[in-house]
């Protein structure tokens, strides 16, 4: 308490203060939900994690810790987004639909085991333990977190900071990319290329009125930075300011109220508007891909609240940044992706366009300037429009928010507090770490050398990451599928037998067919597209498995009824044959085979072999007769035949429903909106 803080522009207020001295602009939007930049003078209270966005101050800390307003805040109501996780929603959803299933059907096997069929209390206790047990996808979830884990750990060796584990996927799902001019496309580091006084301005009158504006200003960003070394040498008039507007994003312009008058910095469109001036700056910027401001003075003071009137322009002032070089190669990455970019930024259209040409950036001809649009026009521009100039924070939300209300999943790229509140609803935010605290906090994440071609490893590392979760995915679920059908089938139809496999049986196939092959899949290098959701995905790579193997398992047990086998003999029948089919399947879920994935085939053949043959008794095996193996070998050879046949049919179908849904896509009376139609959920 009573800590003096010196808040800067891109600062997050840590503590509760009222403003001692200074004056700044505060975006309370994390904390009221209210996105306008509120001016702060000395005497005005400060809340705890809104974020300054422009000028700077010094406060003195009101309350600290668990007194906050944010802390109390937080108390009552803790707001979380959601990760848009189409792998997370897919999960849940096989685990709550497994939950629900799982009882009933475990206490009807069991009553029908126990009191219809006659089996003792002990084995049929033992039979519906291993039925249930076969229901559950034990190590998937784990699965999912380590294929998860050891791609951040991964994306951290190439300068990546995950801040959150399922934004890996959502950044190699997304459709859309949008960018940010400054520090994206370009290198962030702004020089003055040149300067063009106004008729009657010397340019050594313009560099000293450019001192005079800056020197009572107290903070610096890039821009600043480069005004600063124009300037250098240049001895202001006057260190301080009788009022000052500090330069804000939002507004896009600032001003310093001095004893000889005022003296006005921004963009040429809203300090002279719809006037030859803006027309001359739009066209320095489009010849010269710069950034455009205009120095101008007033002799009446500042007002509170706008611009002054009777402005006099001073000069042009063209600010250049180089492109990065790595950017034509990334932009053209992204392309050969299938993923629709777009580059939002607060420089005007012109400049952006030419920039955005000299990237390789495609559709750079089309450029809107968003200042003199309503909001219903930006969001049709969105059908035919690719890059946008002069936006604000508010346009940057509003475009996201369109975006995604038209089914895309948008990622985000910004380094500065005018993006906070885009980078905040996009389904994957994206900040520079030279960028403010407030992007890097909210964003899930955070390129540390500031490089945007490190974006293609992240979504090189989600391909991998998805594409084989759905196929490991698919061995869990194959498991599940053959126990609740089989499950099903001995309750439906009422056999004379009991549940045919033991719990420690089940455990044998899930670790030589399931759990060892899943891992080692799962870190396979894979950069592949991603195709299809990831439900329907596993579902119908799990599908032909599963349904064999319940299949052969019903064939095996008719085929030896009038054998009469003991149970531990037909507990060893269909453990062969499940094994059988899980090599069958696993070899379809390998293939086509590699070096890597051949060893893997043989390793586990070898395994499940060697622990059948060498521990018989661990396993409650027992030795068959030769008439019985004669027997199976009518199921065990239709198996192959119907895994692939099913498998075929299963695609078959699949292929078809897309074809039918791109259809209805394409359909003009079925399109959401936007340029390209999302695919519509199942």
């Amino acid at each position: 308490l009573g800590d003096l803080m010196l808040l800067t522009a891109g600062q997050q207020i840590c503590a509760d203060a009222v403003v001692r001295s200074g004056s700044c602009e505060v975006d309370e939007s994390l904390v009221t939900g209210e996105s306008e930049p509120v001016v702060k003078q000395p005497g005005d209270s400060l809340l705890s994690g809104s974020f300054v966005v422009a000028g700077a101050c010094r406060a003195e800390a009101i309350h600290v810790g668990a007194e906050n307003f944010a802390s109390r805040l937080t108390l009552e109501a803790k707001v979380h987004k959601k990760p848009n996780s189409e792998l997370m929603r897919s999960l849940e959803w096989i685990i709550k639909i497994i939950s629900i299933a799982i009882l009933p059907v475990g206490i009807l096997l069991f009553g029908r085991q126990f009191f219809l069929t006659g089996e003792p209390a002990g084995r049929a206790i033992v039979s519906t333990v291993a039925a249930v047990l076969g229901m559950i996808p034990e190590g998937l979830m784990l699965l999912t977190s380590v294929a998860l884990t050891v791609g951040v750990l991964r994306l951290a060796y190439r300068r990546t900071l995950v801040q959150e584990l399922y934004c890996i996927e959502t950044l190699a799902r997304a459709d859309i990319l949008c960018l940010d001019k400054t520090g994206t496309l370009t290198e962030g580091q702004m020089r003055v290329e040149r300067v063009l006084p106004a008729d009657g301005i010397s340019e050594a009158a313009l560099r000293q009125s450019m001192a005079d504006y800056l020197a009572p200003l107290e903070t610096d960003n890039a821009t600043t930075l480069a005004l600063r070394a124009y300037c250098a040498g240049i001895t202001p008039a006057s260190p301080t300011a009788l009022r000052s507007v500090p330069f804000s994003s939002a507004r896009k312009w600032g001003g310093v109220q001095l004893a000889a008058g005022t003296l006005l910095l921004g963009a040429p469109g809203i300090l002279f508007p719809f006037s030859p001036i803006a027309e001359t700056a739009d066209r320095l910027g489009a010849e010269g891909g710069s950034r455009v401001l205009v120095l101008a003075s007033s002799d009446l003071p500042l007002p509170a609240d706008g611009l002054p009137d009777q402005i006099r322009l001073l000069g042009y002032i063209l600010i250049a940044d180089p492109i990065r070089p790595e950017a034509p190669d990334t932009l053209r990455f992204f392309k050969e992706q299938g993923v629709d970019l777009l580059i939002l930024s607060g420089d005007s259209p012109a400049t952006v366009a030419k920039i955005a040409a000299d990237a390789g950036f495609t559709g750079a001809g089309e450029a809107v300037d968003a200042s003199r649009m309503s909001d219903e026009a930006l969001v049709a521009a969105l059908d035919h429009c690719r890059i946008f100039g002069r936006v604000t924070p508010y346009h940057k939300r509003l475009l996201v928010g369109a975006l995604k209300k038209q089914g895309h999943t948008v990622a985000m790229t910004g380094d500065g507090v005018n993006d906070v509140l885009a980078l905040k609803d996009a389904d994957c935010g994206i900040a520079m770490a030279s960028g403010s605290d407030a992007a890097r906090q909210v964003a899930q994440l955070v390129l540390l050398d500031n490089n945007f071609a490190s974006l293609p490893h992240v979504v090189a590392e989600g391909r991998r990451v998805i594409n084989n979760i759905q196929r490991s995915s698919s061995l869990f679920l194959i498991k599940n599928i053959f126990s609740f059908l089989l499950a099903v089938l001995l309750i439906v139809f009422s056999l004379d037998v009991a549940y045919p496999l033991l719990p420690i049986q089940l455990t044998l196939f899930s670790v030589m067919w399931i759990g060892a092959p899943s891992f080692v899949l799962a870190l396979e290098p894979n950069d592949s597209p991603i195709r299809g959701r990831f439900l329907e995905t596993v579902l119908a790579r799990s599908l032909p498995g599963g349904i064999t193997i319940v299949l052969v398992l019903l064939a095996a047990i008719f085929l030896t009824q009038p054998l009469d086998l003991s149970t531990g003999a037909l507990s060893t029948v269909c453990l062969f044959l499940v094994g059988w089919c899980g090599l069958v399947n696993l070899l379809l879920v390998c293939w086509p085979l590699n070096l890597l994935r051949g060893l893997l085939c043989a390793a586990m053949t070898l395994g499940f072999l060697g622990a059948a043959f060498l521990f018989p008794d661990f396993f409650f095996l027992v030795p068959l007769p030769g008439r019985v193996w004669l027997r199976m070998l009518l199921p065990a050879l239709c198996a192959p035949v119907l895994i692939v046949s099913l498998d075929l049919l299963v695609r078959r179908l699949v292929a078809r429903y897309d074809r039918l849904m791109a259809r209805r896509s394409a359909h003009p009376s079925s399109r959401r909106g936007g340029h390209r139609a999302a695919r519509p959920k199942s």
